[in-house]
């Protein structure tokens, strides 16, 4: 992925250049990881991840929690230890309402991003995290709740075999053609190609990819594929990928706006020419 080289757009959504070009040098180093170390996480990173998160709500039904220290019984869900987190110290929370999945994932990934970008690791768990200590280490509203979290720590130096063998099953180093989330994309505009590059790189539960990319009247729009499976957020997850496209557009000079839309569609990117 190649750095602009040009000025960037002043902002992204409201987040100021520095950031968001730090955030997209993130994006190829980010790796889901399950094994930590146990080594706290400097309080210096921790606050700038807390400045992002309470200084960042593009969408006021959307937030995301530091949680500092945070339980191994958070990483245990209904399945016990599955998704195999131990030794993460710190957590983050993703937090929203009710019918707030897309925009909680656009949120959550710039804190993931911006934990990458700090030298931290972190691993999405929507299905295998538990709720109920979830919901005692951050407050919520009578209307929100957590979706997801991510451990957060250091990673250890080499992936274990448990890492392997969860990678394996989800099928991690073998994504989706660009052809197949992205249907003739090799004829749009610089910007849009770069968009769906990106979201190509998103992470997703199981890898599963459940967006679609279609370029129409000068938009892009995004559509979430797959029936909902049990424990995996689909229209998070299509959050997620919107927060890479519209990096991956910020990387060619552009940015826009956001318009959500009605299932099966999630939402729609209306570029603005910088």
């Amino acid at each position: 992925m190649r750095e602009p080289s040009f000025s960037p757009p002043p902002a992204l959504n409201g987040l100021p250049a520095p950031i968001a070009l730090e955030l997209l040098a993130a994006v190829p180093r980010r790796a889901s990881r399950r094994s930590f170390n146990g080594e706290p996480v400097p309080e210096g990173r921790l606050d700038a991840l807390e400045q992002l998160a309470t200084g960042w709500r593009p969408w006021a039904e959307a937030r995301c929690s530091v949680v500092r220290e945070a339980p191994q019984s958070l990483f245990m869900g209904i399945v016990g230890t599955y998704g195999g987190v131990a030794g993460a110290p710190s957590a983050l929370a993703f937090v929203g309402t009710d019918d707030a999945a897309a925009a909680v994932g656009y949120t959550g990934e710039a804190l993931v991003l911006r934990a990458t970008a700090l030298g931290l690791s972190t691993c999405w768990l929507a299905g295998v995290f538990s709720p109920q200590a979830a919901r005692r280490l951050t407050p919520l509203a009578s209307e929100e709740r957590v979706f997801a979290v991510s451990a957060l720590g250091f990673a250890v130096e080499s992936t274990t075999a448990k890492e392997r063998v969860l990678s394996a099953s989800a099928r991690s180093s073998r994504r989706r053609p660009l052809e197949d989330i992205a249907p003739g994309h090799g004829s749009w505009p610089a910007w849009a190609r770069a968009a769906v590059e990106t979201a190509r790189l998103a992470p997703s539960a199981m890898n599963r990819l459940p967006w679609r990319f279609s370029y129409l009247d000068g938009d892009l729009v995004v559509t979430a594929e797959g029936a909902e499976l049990p424990r995996a957020a689909t229209r998070l997850d299509c959050g997620i990928a919107m927060f890479h496209a519209e990096l991956g557009a910020y990387g060619e000079g552009v940015t826009g706006t956001w318009r959500w839309r009605p299932k099966p569609e999630v939402a729609v990117f209306t570029p603005g020419y910088v």
